[in-house]
């Protein structure tokens, strides 16, 4: 008996959710009223049916347990930290896509543990890669549009 409910339970939140893309943003907003005690901090369709989903989900099955949002929060302060940064010099984490749309071709890159990857190779700066899709001389942080630029 409780896996129909907990199966009823799951239909209902999936199809609060999905409900969510078919909404015009002024319904968005009314039920964002409804749902926060907050003005949402982007009035995009896109960031409010995100946030939402999220609420429909979090009010059905409960929210982030409190041991999680202690790791949450010290690995934000970490990041942000200063000596993290770097003097401000572009140090991404590992795992970041880096993508280009570069005359008619995607290029993705990943940040990997001692440099980037991009088609089957590693390399140790995003110059590098700039120049190998070129043919010329490249600032690779200029050419993939990245901070520190």
């Amino acid at each position: 008996m409780d896996k129909i409910k907990n199966n009823e339970k799951d239909m209902s939140v999936i199809k609060q959710v999905l409900s969510l893309q078919d909404k015009k943003t002024i319904e968005l907003k009314a039920l964002w009223d409804k749902m926060f005690d907050h003005q949402p901090a982007i009035s995009s369709r896109e960031y409010m049916i995100s946030k939402l989903a999220y609420r429909i989900q979090e009010l059905a099955y409960g929210g982030v347990d409190e041991i999680t949002a202690e790791k949450i929060q010290a690995t934000a302060k970490k990041i942000k930290s200063p000596k993290n940064s770097q003097n401000g010099k572009f140090n991404p984490m590992i795992g970041t896509k880096i993508v280009k749309d570069y005359k008619g071709n995607f290029i993705e890159i990943l940040v990997v543990d001692g440099g980037f990857s991009y088609a089957g190779e590693i390399f140790k700066s995003l110059s590098a890669i700039a120049t190998k899709i070129t043919g010329t001389k490249w600032n690779g942080l200029k050419f993939f549009g990245v901070a520190g630029a």
